[in-house]
């Protein structure tokens, strides 16, 4: 009995890498979003008790919707993989 101990390695390299970048990386994605919602242009006052949501730079909404685009297109992309996954790699 022979045991691969490369092979072993790059599996568990593999899903370290996959794990990180879709466990921690697409939430960063989704926070960076939000985040870019709440750029509130330069010199604009800010009152925290009132009901009135300051606006939003151009920049931020289009940095915002690249963001949410990408978490869509992943969270689309993983769904595709579930459902053809066996037409897609033959296994």
């Amino acid at each position: 009995m022979d045991i691969d101990f490369r092979a072993i390695g790059t599996s568990i390299l593999q899903v370290l890498v996959v794990g990180l970048l879709l466990g921690a990386g697409l939430p960063a994605l989704f926070a960076l979003g939000m985040r870019s919602l709440a750029n509130v242009p330069p010199g604009h006052p800010f009152d925290p008790e009132s009901d009135e949501r300051p606006p939003t730079t151009t920049a931020g909404r289009v940095g915002a919707v690249v963001c949410f685009g990408l978490c869509v297109l992943v969270a689309a992309f993983g769904v595709v993989v579930i459902v053809f996954g066996k037409q897609m790699f033959g296994k």
